[in-house]
């Protein structure tokens, strides 16, 4: 029984560090009537596998072959993302991309130029007015190789920000002041918080290893299980609440541009803080993990500050999107929470978890984090 379940742990450890799930990026800016320029971030081994840029088939997507088949990948985009404003259409082009790491993933930029055709002049003034605010995004990329891809959609257009989620079951959007409400915005962004918490593989394990001893007690040096079901939930809500707190703090001063820091070492100190506090696990030393938590808390709010920063959620209904950002963020941390602790409070009773699988599972957690340190430094 206690080789099924350690076997268990590892597999599933192990999926969750193979299995990640399939997200992009599409933003465009009004730069003039008719005229957009934005952006369209892809997974390399989403738009590698759907484009085929993979030219020597042995499943490595290098850089040379991104750049040797950007026409490739160009063509694949413009047939893949079709784009009107009002009754015009706006053929799209995409030019040389680059790299970018949002939310401690690597994604391929490709830089968008989106002419629109001029509107019929027999259009009243008003209509065409109404007409140049309404864009019709419609998106077939990467759903043939991944269902589950999301395509998280912003358009500035007029001193209007107008977001929302591209999905396989909603692979067309009408965005316009008027279809989209502040309700509806509001619940947007609730979605792509709770969305970004499930992507961010980072911050699932920051908050397993943080929780993965709630369940346990150190005796004589050693960890033995908590026969108290009250405390096991005393020390939950303690630590949920000290990160809930922290990273509240930093997203919503980072997103109103009260702190500043830079990206590239708040993911390099997301990354250290789920390696030490796996490895806390394993040896401990410090055992008043509120204060720990809540200290590495405030980095994973510069990290969700990052990501809601992408979404360019802006002018008018910056602050709003900021507090529904930050709820649909606390929504998904609950039900991770909710998932989790029922089993730790279960297994606690198994010799088998306190001996070997918490510092397994807290193991594989600080590889897998140590590895991101090394390619984050």
């Amino acid at each position: 029984m206690q080789r099924v379940v350690l076997f268990f742990f590892i597999f599933f450890s192990t999926q969750c560090v193979s299995h990640e799930l399939s997200s992009g990026y599409l933003t465009l800016n009004q730069q003039e009537a008719g005229v957009f320029q934005g952006e369209l971030l892809l997974k390399p081994e989403d738009i590698g596998q759907a484009a085929n840029l993979d030219t020597n088939n042995d499943g490595k997507l290098l850089w040379s072959e991104v750049l040797a088949n950007q026409q490739q990948a160009a063509a694949y985009i413009a047939n893949a993302l079709q784009i009107k404003q009002g009754s015009g259409k706006c053929p799209v082009s995409a030019a040389t991309p680059t790299m970018r790491s949002i939310s401690a993933e690597s994604l391929i930029v490709y830089p968008l130029s989106v002419n629109c055709q001029a509107r019929n002049t027999e259009e009243s003034s008003e209509d065409s007015s109404q007409d140049s605010r309404e864009i019709s995004i419609s998106y077939e990329g990467i759903f043939d190789i991944s269902p589950t891809h999301k395509l998280l959609t912003t358009v500035n257009v007029q001193d209007e920000t107008l977001t929302s989620v591209i999905a396989e079951d909603k692979r067309i959007l009408t965005l316009s002041p008027k279809a989209l409400s502040t309700a509806s915005q509001f619940f947007e962004m609730v979605y792509q918080g709770i969305w970004h918490i499930f992507i961010g593989l980072d911050h699932i394990l920051f908050l397993v290893a943080t929780l993965l001893t709630v369940n346990l007690a150190r005796h004589q040096r050693t960890w033995k299980k908590e026969d108290k079901k009250r405390d096991i939930v005393k020390s939950t809500v303690i630590l949920v609440s000290a990160f809930t707190l922290a990273h509240s703090i930093t997203l919503t001063a980072t997103a109103l541009d009260i702190i500043t820091l830079n990206s590239r070492w708040v993911e390099l100190g997301i990354a250290i803080s789920v390696m030490l506090t796996a490895l806390n696990n394993i040896f401990p030393v410090v055992f008043r993990l509120g204060f720990l938590t809540f200290g590495f808390g405030l980095l994973h709010g510069m990290g969700f500050a990052s990501v809601f920063a992408e979404l360019n959620a802006q002018s008018n209904s910056l602050v709003m999107s900021v507090a529904a950002f930050n709820i649909g963020v606390e929504v998904g941390q609950l039900a991770i929470v909710s998932l989790l602790l029922p089993l730790l409070v279960l297994v606690r009773n198994w010799h088998v978890y306190a001996k070997t699988i918490m510092p397994i599972a807290s193991s594989v957690i600080a590889i897998i984090a140590l590895n991101w340190t090394l390619q984050r430094w």
